[in-house]
């Protein structure tokens, strides 16, 4: 090779990677000049509650901006039910971010070990004791604050004692891959033991498992389905409603929205509620506050949904008293638009 050929083909090589290497600088440049604060979000699933936190969010730190004229970078990670891409997810985010934003249990998790010294505040989290988030809610990892959502689990068992006073027997499902799943179904047996309930259990181990999990509980012949509220289960609950208006027995939900997925009544938190509090803290963080010195956030109002349709087809009459006390009575559009949004939400 002649030295001016060797030449052409160093010059070749090294001029777009200079090039290249200033492009990368430039871009450091124009990241570090801008200075706009940076919110790394992380959902560990696309459930219907999970989804709802996150359109709260974006919509409060939306209006923030648009009120107080200053931007913020919003970046959304999904794991698609995958938790083993937390821990990627994640270290992505971290040398991007400000502030990170674990939506759910495991994302939390995975945040706790990987975020370094990022601030965190977590969303829809069962028990961020679990985790080791902190002790107490003002007892508590000094980059870490956040909103819980510990599903009412006893008050929906007394639900169904007032629904269905002659009932014993509970048929559950429920995730124990998902930590706060696990703990929900402790919580269940301990309140059900207290109340002189049974509870029969059946653990899933995928989305794929839920259909055996039902017909087994209903060969044990359960009088009513409570399942656990945990990502996997909530994010195919209108299975369960289909499965249970076919063989005839009552679902109820510890979840809000459960009434329009096909529970004959359901309580719960506001997951638009929780996500517009995360949004707050955030918010405070982002203008100065510490985290460790903000007390982990608990949501106050229960809310009570009744289908009256699903009921009837899950072969119960609700108490009138109890009809009246509901926050919302599902009605047959409703529960078609929460289906066209389910549909919606599995193909992003």
């Amino acid at each position: 090779m002649s030295g001016r050929s060797l030449l052409c083909m160093i010059t070749a090589i090294i001029v777009p990677a200079l090039v290249l290497t200033g492009c990368k600088e430039k871009v450091k440049k124009e990241e570090k000049v801008s200075g706009l604060f940076t919110v790394g979000i992380i959902l560990a699933y696309d459930s219907p509650t999970s989804l709802e936190v996150l359109r709260s969010l974006q919509d409060r730190l939306d209006e923030y901006q648009r009120t107080s004229g200053e931007r913020l970078e919003i970046i959304v990670r999904k794991a698609g039910g995958q938790v083993a891409l937390l821990p990627e997810l994640v270290q992505g985010l971290v040398d991007r971010s400000d502030l990170l934003v674990p939506v759910s249990t495991a994302a939390l998790q995975a945040a706790l070990i990987a975020s370094g010294d990022r601030p965190i505040v977590f969303s829809s989290v069962a028990n961020p004791y679990l985790v080791r988030a902190g002790k107490t809610a003002v007892d508590h990892d000094p980059r870490v604050t956040g909103v819980c959502s510990t599903a009412p689990v006893r008050q929906v068992l007394e639900l169904i004692g007032q629904s269905l006073p002659e009932a014993r027997k509970i048929g559950t499902i429920w995730t124990p891959s998902e930590i706060n799943s696990e703990y929900y179904f402790e919580l269940m047996k301990e309140a059900a033991g207290e109340m002189g309930l049974e509870i029969v259990g059946q653990p899933i181990g995928s989305a794929g498992d839920i259909v055996q999990a039902v017909q087994a509980l209903i060969r044990d012949r359960v009088e009513v389905l409570f399942p656990v509220s945990d990502n996997t289960i909530n994010s195919n609950f209108q299975l369960i409603g289909k499965l249970a208006a076919e063989n005839r027995v009552p679902l109820f939900a510890a979840f809000a929205t459960g009434a329009e997925l096909g529970a004959c009544a359901s309580m719960g938190f506001g997951f638009d509620d929780i996500g517009h509090r995360t949004a707050e803290l955030v918010i405070r963080i982002k203008n100065g506050e510490s985290p460790a010195r903000i007390p982990f956030q608990y949501i106050d109002r229960v809310r009570f949904y009744v289908n009256e349709e699903a009921a009837r087809s899950q072969g119960l009459r609700l108490p009138e008293s109890l009809i009246r006390k509901a926050d919302r009575v599902i009605s047959t559009s409703d529960r078609e638009g929460a289906e066209a949004a389910s549909l919606a939400r599995g193909v992003e």
